[in-house]
């Protein structure tokens, strides 16, 4: 097992362990905690909360806590729908505020085993909306359509390191409908109930924005299922 866990976490330690002006782009960090609990054979509910810092690892970039339940009518379809509350601090530079996003979601996930290989795609509708925090402003909506697929290989051991792909579709949008694209590779480790993953992901936008660069983001998870 060990020779399979080093290599990667070699790799991890060694990116961000680099000077984060080395990478072109911005460095992140996103950290997520979760629990699950299967209801029955059918339904599971999940509980996440997520903590995400950008500029370099420098400032806190969103808050997230997010409620989900799905449910699973046959073994390769699932079904769910969540909410997701974000906070993001913000600094217009006369004072700092805090501005909050409320995000509804629902999926539909196909999933297709060959052997030790998992085949996955997640289809997710997603609407969010963000209250004005000053006075005569409007409400903001967005409206996306995201396209997932991943591929997992089970390695053992509890080890499955896994590659995922995903393209953001916004409907009505000003700045048209592509939006960006992130790929990812990572390593998910399970023992007993408990699950670790570590990846990396590059994020992409689409459309032209000076603020636009790419997004380099270690990802760092942690679950307990009961």
């Amino acid at each position: 097992m060990l020779t399979r866990v080093v290599p990667a976490l070699l790799v991890f330690v060694l990116f961000v362990g680099l000077p984060a002006k080395v990478v072109a782009g911005d460095v992140q960090l996103w950290t997520e905690a979760g629990l699950r609990y299967q209801i029955n054979k059918e339904f599971r509910l999940k509980f996440d909360q997520h903590l995400r810092l950008d500029q370099d690892l420098s400032a806190t970039d969103s808050i997230m806590p997010e409620l989900a339940v799905s449910y699973r009518p046959v073994k390769f379809l699932r079904l769910a729908a969540g909410y997701r509350f974000i906070a993001e601090p913000l600094d217009s530079g006369q004072e700092s505020y805090l501005e909050s996003w409320h995000r509804f979601f629902v999926d539909v996930r196909l999933r297709h085993r060959l052997g030790p290989v998992t085949l996955r795609y997640r289809l997710r509708l997603q609407e969010q909306f963000g209250f004005p925090w000053a006075k005569g402003e409007q409400l903001t909506a967005k409206h996306t359509i995201r396209n997932k697929i991943e591929v997992e290989l089970n390695a053992g051991a509890g080890i499955k390191p896994f590659l995922a792909g995903e393209i953001f579709n916004r409907i009505d949008d000003a700045d048209g409908p592509f939006h960006k694209w992130r790929v990812g590779v990572g390593l998910q480790y399970t023992l007993h109930d408990h699950r670790l993953a570590l990846s990396y992901r590059r994020e992409e936008f689409l459309f032209d924005d000076p603020d636009n660069e790419t997004r380099h983001i270690v990802a760092l998870g942690y679950h307990y299922r009961f």
